[in-house]
């Protein structure tokens, strides 16, 4: 009879272990960037031509490039970043 009873005890804690525990939601926010298309038109590029004045014309253009960049992403014209 005493066997009998200790199954009996045991057993709820064997099974309450197979048991489904309580489900924790845990609700995270996060930004989510979403891309925009920039309404702005990229000028030519210039051919490099392997003289003095095509490099300066690449560098130019390199320049607007990056100005339109900057534009597109709402960075600050005056902001320097060293």
């Amino acid at each position: 009879m005493r066997i009998l009873y200790i199954k009996l005890l045991i057993i709820p804690f064997v099974l309450s272990a197979c048991a489904s525990k309580d489900i924790l939601i845990k609700t995270e926010f996060s930004e989510v960037k979403i891309p925009v298309k920039c309404p702005l038109k990229l000028p030519l590029k210039p051919l490099n031509k392997g003289d003095l004045a095509s490099a300066k014309e690449l560098s130019k253009y390199y320049l607007q490039i990056e100005e339109i960049a900057k534009i597109c992403t709402g960075e600050d014209k005056n902001e320097t970043s060293y």
